[in-house]
């Protein structure tokens, strides 16, 4: 081999070495980053939540055969209260010793690990028979197999639909009223008319 081929040669293997480094360099710098970034946004995410629980459910049992489950996606326990269990993406169902159900969902809930008493919040929903009630916020009490909705309630069933402040329910006694903050102000009811049309 000449001069110049041996030349050439060392260039193109400085240029391989080159491209070969920076290649290495780059991709594995950028994957460990983002090896880094991944692990920092976990420790954000749960920093300060040691008790933090995935997949959680609780499930309790009175002496009349009524039976509550609530459940969601992952909570904390409360610092502050330790029977006060936080959750987030909630559902829950009540077994009533008749057989009915009652179900509930919301983005949110309180959960009393003591007396079961639930506060949920946000994009609350509830089914119970063909009633089907909408709000922002619920207080249950299990004991008392009582619920409270209120702050932008809907209710609906198969003949009307109606609007109201606040709604109370006693599955118990199968009683509900219906109110609002401003006595002035009147329940807004819309019926639903079947003319026999299906």
């Amino acid at each position: 081999m000449d001069k110049k081929s041996y030349i050439q040669v060392f260039i193109f293997l400085i240029i391989l070495i080159i491209v070969t480094v920076i290649y290495i360099y780059y991709f594995r710098v950028s994957d460990l980053n983002q090896v880094k970034i991944e692990e920092n946004k976990n420790i954000e995410n749960v920093k300060g939540s040691d008790d933090l629980i995935t997949d959680m459910s609780y499930f309790s049992e009175d002496n009349k055969g009524n039976s509550y489950e609530i459940k969601s996606e992952y909570g904390i326990m409360n610092p502050n209260k330790s029977n006060l269990i936080l959750m987030d993406k909630v559902t829950a169902v009540i077994y009533l010793f008749n057989g009915e159900k009652i179900f509930i969902s919301s983005d949110k809930a309180n959960y009393n690990d003591n007396n079961n008493d639930t506060t949920f919040s946000g994009s609350v929903k509830m089914l119970y028979g063909e009633h089907r009630v909408i709000s922002e916020s619920m207080d249950l009490s299990f004991k008392n197999q009582t619920a409270i909705l209120y702050d932008r309630v809907n209710y609906s069933d198969s003949l009307s639909n109606l609007s109201a402040d606040r709604i109370f329910i006693d599955f118990f006694n199968k009683k509900t009223k219906i109110e609002m903050n401003d006595e002035k102000r009147n329940i807004l009811v819309r019926s639903i008319i079947n003319n026999g049309n299906n």
